[in-house]
C-alpha cells in the first residue's frame, strides 16, 4: 500500500475512513497537496470510464433541456426571470450529478467498489442539494461584489459544503458553516489543490481529449481533501443527520 496521508482502511474493520471533522476542527488534520494529487492519479483507473459517461449523459441532457428553455422564453437572454429560471432548472440538472460524482470518488479513494448508475442517484435529495448550492453561490457572489479577496475566499471556504450535505446529511446552514471551519484549518492546501485541480480541467478542455483524464483526476483530487477532512463514514448518510459539535 502506497505511503499517503492517512490510511484509509477502516481501523478495526469498522466504517469510518480517513480522518474526521473533530480531528480537522482540533487542528489534527492531515493533507498533504502532492501526495493528495499523486493519490488522486493512481486511484482514476477505477473510475474513469464511469465519469466520463456520466458527464457525456448529463452535458446531453443540459443542452436538450437549455434548447427547450431557448424555445420557450426566447433565446434574446434580455428576461431577468427566464435567466433565473433557466439557471434553478440546470443547477437541478447538474448539482445532484456533481454530488453522485463526488460520491463515486469518496468510495473509489478507500477502495470500495463504485457502480455507474450511483451518479445518479442523488436526485431524490435534489432540493436540499440545490439549496445549499444556491446559497452557497450567492454567499460567493456576494463576497465578489463587495471585494474580489472575499469572494475568492468563499469559493475555497465553502467548497465541502454540498459533499457534507451529501455524505453526513447535515442540515443547510450547517453544511455552509462546517465547510467554513474545516477548510480554515487547512486553507492554503485546500486552495492549492482547488488551483490544481482547475488547472486540469481548463488544460483536459484546451486539449480537447485531455478532458477524459483530468475531470476524473480532479474529482478524485476533490474526493481525496474531502475524506481527509471531514472522514468517510460508509452508509452514514442513510443513519440520519449528523450532529457535529463547534
Amino acid at each position: 500500500m502506497s505511503d499517503w496521508q492517512t490510511d484509509p482502511r477502516p481501523a478495526g474493520g469498522g466504517a469510518h475512513y480517513g480522518g474526521s471533522i473533530e480531528q480537522t476542527l482540533a487542528g489534527a488534520a492531515e493533507l498533504d497537496v502532492m501526495d493528495t494529487i499523486r493519490e488522486a492519479w493512481e486511484r482514476i483507473d477505477g473510475i474513469k470510464g464511469t465519469v466520463v459517461g456520466g458527464v457525456l449523459i448529463i452535458y446531453g441532457i443540459v443542452l436538450v433541456v437549455s434548447a427547450v428553455l431557448g424555445s420557450i422564453f426566447g433565446f434574446d437572454g434580455q428576461s431577468v426571470v427566464a435567466g433565473t429560471v433557466s439557471q434553478i432548472v440546470v443547477m437541478s440538472i447538474v448539482y445532484p450529478f456533481m454530488a453522485g460524482v463526488f460520491m463515486l470518488g469518496l468510495r473509489r479513494s478507500v477502495g470500495l467498489p463504485v457502480d455507474f448508475k450511483e451518479q445518479f442517484s442523488f436526485y431524490g435529495m435534489m432540493l436540499p442539494i440545490v439549496a445549499v448550492g444556491l446559497l452557497q453561490s450567492v454567499l460567493t457572489s456576494l463576497g465578489l461584489m463587495l471585494l474580489i479577496i472575499p469572494g475568492l475566499y468563499l469559493a475555497v471556504a465553502l467548497s465541502l459544503a454540498i459533499p457534507l450535505k451529501v455524505e453526513k446529511d447535515l442540515g443547510v446552514t450547517d453544511c455552509l458553516a462546517t465547510s467554513l471551519r474545516l477548510v480554515n484549518r487547512k486553507f492554503v492546501p485546500v486552495l492549492l489543490l482547488g488551483l490544481a485541480s482547475t488547472a486540469l480541467i481548463v488544460v483536459g478542455i484546451l486539449s480537447v481529449i485531455g478532458w477524459i483524464w483530468t475531470i476524473p483526476w480532479s474529482a478524485m483530487i476533490y474526493a481525496i481533501t474531502y475524506r481527509q477532512l471531514a472522514g468517510y463514514d460508509a452508509g452514514g448518510a442513510s443513519s440520519g443527520p449528523a450532529t457535529v459539535s463547534y
